[in-house]
Order: C-alpha cells, then sequence, then structure tokens
C-alpha cells in the first residue's frame, strides 16, 4: 500500500512538472466540481480583455470574477445562446438585502452607451414589487407578493430616468411622468395616459416595388399589400412593371407586420414577413 501511495504522489509531482513546462499538455479537463477562487477566463489570447478596450472592460470571450475582491461579476463577449429542452427559457433576478429585509427591486436589464469614460444607460426595463404603502411588508408571503414592471428612459438635457410606462396587476400607466418626479403614478384602471392625447393612426398603402431585376420572359406588374399584426389589409399599392419573372425590393411600411405580393392582379404569397427595413423577395416560374 504504501509502495502505490508513493508512486502516486510520483505520477502527480511529474503530471505538475510537466504542466509548468509545457502547459498546452492537457487538452481536455473533465471534472465533477471546478472551484475558481478568484478569476475564470476563456479567451483565445489568454487575457480578459479585447485589446484596445480595457477601460471599457469588453470581454475577449467570457471573464468571471468573484466577490472576494471589488466588484465581482460575469462579463461575455459577443453572442450569449441559450436553449433548453422541454423546459422554457427562464432568466431570474433573485437579490436580498444583506440584513435579510425585503429588496423590492431584485434587478433590472439596461442598456448602455460609452460615454466621457465611463458606461452610460440609455434605457430601462425594471421588475420591482409594490410599494409597502400597497401592500404592508407584514402582508408579504409566499402566496402574496406582487410586482410590476416598470419601462425607463433617459431624456435629453436629463440625468435621471424618466418612467415611460408602468406594468402591473392588470393595469397600466403611459406617459412622461415629469422631469425631477417621482416617475408615473401607479394606474388604477386598466389603462391610464398621463400628460398626452391618444392617437390612433391607420397603416399606409405602401408603395410600388421596386425591380431589382427581372428574366425578360415577358411583361408583369407587381404590386403589395400591408397587412397589420391583427391581419387587417390595405389596398393595394400602385403596380410596377418588370420585364420578366422579378426579384422586387421595397421599403417598410409604418404599421405593418408582413405583405402580400401580387403579381397581374393575383396575390401570389400569404403574408410575407421579412426582417429588416428594406425587404427583398424573390418570384419564382412555377408560382
Amino acid at each position: 500500500m504504501k509502495d502505490r501511495l508513493i508512486t502516486i504522489a510520483l505520477s502527480m509531482a511529474a503530471t505538475m512538472g510537466a504542466l509548468k513546462l509545457d502547459p498546452t499538455v492537457v487538452k481536455e479537463l473533465t471534472v465533477d466540481r471546478l472551484i475558481v477562487r478568484d478569476e475564470l477566463i476563456v479567451s483565445d489570447t489568454g487575457q480578459p480583455w479585447e485589446p484596445g478596450y480595457e477601460e471599457q472592460q469588453i470581454a475577449r470571450g467570457i471573464y468571471a470574477k468573484s466577490v472576494g475582491q471589488g466588484v465581482g461579476g460575469l462579463w461575455v463577449r459577443s453572442r450569449l445562446i441559450k436553449g433548453e429542452i422541454d423546459d422554457p427559457f427562464d432568466d431570474r433576478f433573485h437579490a436580498l438585502e444583506r440584513d435579510g429585509t425585503l429588496r423590492r427591486t431584485p434587478g433590472h436589464i439596461s442598456w448602455n452607451v460609452w460615454l466621457d469614460g465611463a458606461w452610460r444607460q440609455m434605457a430601462i426595463v425594471q421588475g420591482e414589487g409594490l410599494e409597502l404603502s400597497e401592500v404592508p411588508r407584514d402582508q408579504w408571503n409566499g402566496g402574496t407578493h406582487p410586482g410590476r414592471i416598470r419601462l425607463q428612459t433617459f431624456r435629453p438635457g436629463h440625468s435621471e430616468p424618466l418612467t415611460d410606462a408602468l406594468i402591473g396587476q392588470g393595469m397600466m400607466s403611459l406617459g412622461g411622468g415629469g422631469y425631477g418626479g417621482g416617475g408615473l403614478p401607479a394606474p388604477s384602471d386598466v389603462l391610464q395616459l398621463w400628460g398626452g392625447a391618444m392617437k390612433s393612426a391607420p397603416i399606409a398603402i405602401p408603395a410600388a416595388p421596386r425591380v431589382i431585376s427581372d428574366d425578360g420572359s415577358g411583361r408583369h406588374e407587381y404590386a403589395l399589400v400591408a397587412v397589420g399584426p391583427q391581419g387587417s389589409r390595405t389596398a393595394p399599392s400602385a403596380p410596377v412593371v418588370a420585364a420578366g419573372i422579378a426579384q422586387l425590393a421595397w421599403d417598410s411600411t409604418p404599421g405593418a407586420d408582413a405583405y402580400i405580393v401580387i403579381r397581374d392582379g393575383k396575390a401570389l404569397t400569404g403574408p410575407l414577413r421579412i426582417e429588416g427595413s428594406q425587404k427583398e423577395w424573390g418570384d419564382a416560374q412555377d408560382r
């Protein structure tokens, strides 16, 4: 048994020595549990930050730091892709006060721009609990934990966010809220509009599509119908003439969710949903 322990110790020492001499020896590491006490760096350069963006702390790949010294967190460069099988997408924000008291605002998502040497917020989506004046603290329990969503933006010439919408309890407030104030009042009805007026704008008839190219097989006329999110349809646009089966392009129509292409007075497609403000679509001979 003693000889075996000595052999294991020598093997481990040899492995550690090899790692120090050539850190590329280990190509794959399989563990049941990994504990990182300070930093975790996933980077093709071995550096946590993208060269030239150290001040902005733009990660080269993934950088994680514990809360032991200063601010801890997880920085991710490029896409953050999440997927699951047989389970819904689920992101949660958990937060506790250190003394165990209730934290009514456990988290928010913000969109930021780098200005004057720091990241500055432009827009915020924040989850929050109701005010204690609405639900006293002693009434909060496992069956009563009400919350709402606050949408905020930063307006020109103002350094504090302004609440633009407050949604919760089946009710919603919309409006500006006023500079320097406490934001929008909590809604007392299904929909309340503060400091403005409601205006409805119909979907305009689309402009005629543009012909990018055609195959010269014979004259055709193309037009567009815009479709709203509820399925309502506009009248057809003015037609455009092509010398054959055509590749078309057109600009988005405000309020339109999809488009129907008409060729020679006949609808060729069901509602087309095409990404981007500029749409492109190609006809096919066998339609």
